[in-house]
């Protein structure tokens, strides 16, 4: 049933080596290097930082934890999701050139995508907690749980990738529209605000899977919650993730011929 992901496991060293060489690849030439995969997201905590907090006067702590290291937890988890999501969405047909003229293991490609933007994220997220442990009271075992959300954000986009690259494949309309519903999604996930904002409508919120890692992230660094102590949400999403990836697999079976000849 999971055929695909099985030819990921037994590629597992080539994916890794795959999503480093984009790594090197994304930034040759260039004179800070992998340095602007820090340099860039941080420009735009910043911004956004100045907008809200300052611009905005919204500023007020978040349950007790600092404005601008709530703000930015929430934006480093949210640039993982953005960017792992846009370019394995996009893989097959960013690839197709490859996928053309060498009989390449195609499968694998959403999760190279996922895997690069992943290690890109380790770096910010690394900067982001070694600072949060000199500016903020906060640091606790509790950060450790970080792990377990960055796999279920691998997870998750691995099942997006899977459903949605080869769609985009076949239609350059439909990738338009992934953009547009990636807009949406990042305002209508909690990242600026609170959802407890919400009251009787932050249960409409948290079907959106990605509100469960930026909220993660968060009651790992400042609240001290356990991903165990919600039971039903955490089944809940692991229950989308696992509905996706069996309808990932299921659309990559039945419609590789198809993209196969577009492409």
């Amino acid at each position: 049933m999971f055929d695909v992901y099985k030819e990921l496991w037994t590629r597992r060293r080539m994916v890794h080596t795959l999503s480093l060489h984009e790594m090197k690849r994304e930034y040759a030439g260039t004179l800070l290097g992998f340095a602007w995969g820090l340099v860039n997201p941080l420009m735009r905590i910043a911004v956004f930082w100045f907008v809200f907090s300052i611009g905005a006067r919204a500023g007020r702590p978040v349950d007790g934890a600092p404005f601008f290291a709530w703000l930015a937890i929430g934006m480093v988890a949210w640039f993982m999701l953005n960017d792992g999501f846009r370019s394995s969405n996009k893989s097959f047909r960013s690839k197709r050139s490859l996928i053309k003229n060498t009989p390449f293991p195609i499968a694998v490609l959403p999760a190279v995508q996922i895997l690069y933007n992943y290690y890109m994220h380790l770096i910010l997220l690394v900067v982001m907690l070694v600072v949060m442990a000199f500016t903020v009271d906060s640091f606790s075992a509790y950060w450790l749980q970080i792990l377990y959300y960055d796999f279920a954000a691998l997870m998750l986009l691995l099942g997006l990738g899977s459903v949605t690259a080869p769609l985009v494949a076949i239609s350059k309309d439909f990738g338009r529209f992934l953009d547009t519903v990636l807009v949406f999604l990042f305002w209508m996930t909690p990242i600026f605000w609170s959802i407890d904002n919400l009251g009787k409508y932050a249960a409409i919120i948290k079907l959106n899977p990605f509100h469960y890692i930026v909220q993660g992230y968060r009651d790992s660094v400042f609240f001290k919650v356990g991903f165990w102590e919600q039971p039903l949400y955490t089944l809940y999403f692991w229950v989308v993730v696992f509905l996706l990836l069996i309808l990932g697999n299921y659309l990559y079976k039945r419609m590789k011929p198809i993209f196969l000849d577009i492409l």
